[in-house]
């Protein structure tokens, strides 16, 4: 496997478990802080492949901490770990283009819900 970089959020023991599990594999933790706010003004330099939300809540991550990522890096893939939930969540932002084909094309390749 390619060596991956990640960036992780987290303050809980659920995301210290993780980056040390990830530590382990082919995945180079480039930086990691306890929230949201924290992290955003340092991806910029740290430049991860991906950003790792580590909840260790049984709440769900809110929409708006993805929003905060995707707003500043909408080219950022956003995977959320939710240790309560016991499931794995990635989010991903596409540009589309501005005319009613466009949309339409991007209905078209919506990925089939089961």
């Amino acid at each position: 496997m390619e060596t991956r970089k990640v960036f992780v959020v987290g303050d809980s023991l659920f995301a210290e478990a993780l980056t040390q599990i990830l530590a382990k594999t082919a995945v180079e933790i480039v930086g990691s802080a306890p929230t949201p706010e924290a992290a955003l003004p340092r991806l910029k330099t740290k430049c991860p492949d991906a950003v790792i939300i580590a909840n260790a809540s049984a709440e769900p991550t809110l929409p708006a901490v993805f929003g905060q990522f995707l707003a500043a890096y909408p080219n950022l893939p956003i995977i959320c770990a939710n240790l309560g939930a016991n499931d794995i969540q990635v989010i991903t932002s596409q540009r589309a283009g501005t005319g009613s084909s466009d949309l339409l094309a991007a209905i078209a390749a919506l990925p089939k819900r089961s």
